[in-house]
């Protein structure tokens, strides 16, 4: 299929259906997760059979037998990975390649899943997991999808049909090989009329968890830039965009920010809290039911059987366990998103330009290789670092939903500044670069003001010039006054913030 030059935008509705609908649905997206693990096992074992062929294993020797970090050898390396590349190709491990493969396993679920959806909607999440695998390095297996682990499925667009030929949209429901979906529309909504007046590329259907039961809801991916919002009683726009460079230092948990009419400390995603304690407890009571539910699957120490076929019977209180860690994992992801847009909604208001440091986030998340003592009581040191603050605040989200609001609004956008700039170091005042513990959250200037570090950093990295690569020390020296005082009345109102389990991560700073 080929992709569409046209700008797209997505307007997702409910969709208001029976129970005969929703279990027809569930249905299909099971037929859809068969057809998506027959189509791994069989792509796993063409993979294999590659794998063991003379010029494959000829190429990974050389390969082995090469040193990325000397010089003479990286020319050397990318002509052999570009042919291990084309090897991968021509034994047809590209999108059009399991395109054409998924074929075989659709047509027996015709009368349910039909060529647009299986090419479409299945085939494409296959390459996804592959391409991940081979091509990214972002896994070292393709894994199998459990029950009611797919939740999207849609087909492809074309010209004078509205929304695919095989799940359609019409003007108050869709249809899909005989089932008519019904939209649960708002009339009144100026937003939701004025998007459903664009032309629908295709249709997406998707499944959320609910607190009882799933929830259905249709994505229309529309042509055109999403719709400006207004205030339905003033008529003026609900998002006004400002101007002027907006400096961003953001962290694993909090986001700093500058711009030339504030400059604020704020804790990303504030009312999602850490869950790992309920998560616990739900994970050891599911434990509990399976085991008694499948007692043979277990030895009399508790340790799972080898070698004897093992049942996976789920009894009903196990599948409400399940569903209720399934729905809170949901709720914080929603709500973290939620958080998320708001808070880009606000720092559009302050410029039009953001300057951030380009932060490598999964490195963050690993733990430390090197053992290390600590001084003060001479035990050996954790080795964790950021993994579950960047899991609960996901700190890249943010940026990326900013990159995006940008682009649709024909803004500048987001530059990414190297961080060998050293903005947590840097003084504008003595010019000079000063290394700092992690632990050290605040920075004496010479002239007697002591300054949040990573408001300071926002500040600099707010006068980042792309020309030169530099910070500009003149508008510095012109704009750090009234910097002061933003930064002043933001410790005053971060110090009278209630010590809650939100804001301690911005207190710990203040200390």
């Amino acid at each position: 299929m080929k992709r569409s030059g046209t700008d797209t935008c997505c307007l997702t509705l409910p969709l208001r259906l029976e129970k005969w609908q929703e279990d027809r649905l569930a249905k299909r997206f099971e037929i859809a997760r068969q057809i998506y693990n027959t189509m791994v096992r069989a792509e796993l074992k063409k993979l294999r059979k590659m794998e063991l062929s003379q010029p494959y294993r000829s190429i990974q020797e050389q390969i082995k037998a090469l040193d990325w970090k000397n010089q003479n050898d990286k020319q050397q390396l990318r002509s052999l990975y570009n042919e291990r590349d084309q090897l991968l190709k021509k034994n047809g491990f590209m999108e059009y390649g399991f395109k054409s493969d998924i074929k075989y396993y659709y047509k027996y679920f015709n009368d349910n899943i039909g060529s647009s959806v299986a090419v479409h909607g299945i085939a494409p999440q296959v390459w996804a997991s592959f391409e991940k695998m081979i091509f990214r390095k972002e896994g070292k297996r393709v894994h199998y999808k459990k029950r009611d682990d797919i939740h999207s499925l849609r087909g492809y667009s074309v010209t004078g049909k509205s929304g695919g030929v095989e799940i359609i949209f019409h003007e108050t429901y869709i249809e899909w090989k005989g089932l008519k979906l019904p939209l649960k529309l708002s009339p009144h909504n100026a937003y939701e009329t004025e998007m459903l007046s664009r032309r629908v590329k295709y249709v997406r259907l998707l499944r959320k968890p609910g607190k009882r039961k799933d929830r259905w809801y249709a994505q229309l991916s529309l042509e055109g830039k999403p719709a400006i919002k207004h205030d339905p009683a003033s008529g003026e726009l609900r998002h006004p965009v400002g101007q002027g460079a907006v400096g961003l230092d953001i962290g694993p948990q909090t986001l700093a920010y500058s711009a030339c009419c504030a400059a604020d400390l704020v804790e990303l995603a504030d009312r999602v809290q850490n869950i790992e304690q309920v998560k616990r407890l739900l994970l050891r009571k599911m434990d509990r039911s399976r085991r008694a539910t499948n007692p043979d699957n277990y030895t009399d120490d508790g340790t799972i059987r080898r070698g004897v076929k093992l049942t996976h019977n789920k009894s009903k209180r196990y599948q409400r366990t399940q569903r209720e860690l399934r729905y809170l994992q949901h709720c914080q992801a929603e709500m973290r998103k939620r958080q998320h847009i708001e808070l880009a909604n606000h720092l559009l208001t302050l410029g039009d330009r953001f300057y951030v440091e380009d932060m490598a986030w999964p490195s963050l998340t690993r733990r430390a290789k090197e053992t290390a003592i600590s001084e003060k009581t001479g035990k050996i040191k954790r080795k964790k670092r950021f993994g579950k603050s960047i899991t609960n605040k996901a700190p890249a989200a943010l940026i990326g939903i900013l990159e995006q609001k940008c682009y649709s609004l024909g803004l500048p956008g987001v530059v990414k500044v190297p961080t060998s700039l050293k903005a947590s170091q840097y003084n504008h005042q003595s010019g000079e670069y000063t290394p700092k513990p992690l632990s050290q959250r605040w920075n004496n200037m010479p002239d007697g003001e002591r300054i949040q570090r990573d408001l300071y950093s926002a500040f600099l990295l707010q006068h980042y010039d792309p020309q030169t690569g530099n910070f500009d020390p003149v508008l510095l020296q012109q704009d750090y006054p009234q910097f002061v005082q933003y930064h002043h009345c933001a410790i005053q109102r971060l110090s009278a913030m209630p010590r809650t389990l939100s804001s301690m991560g911005i207190q710990r700073s203040l200390r």
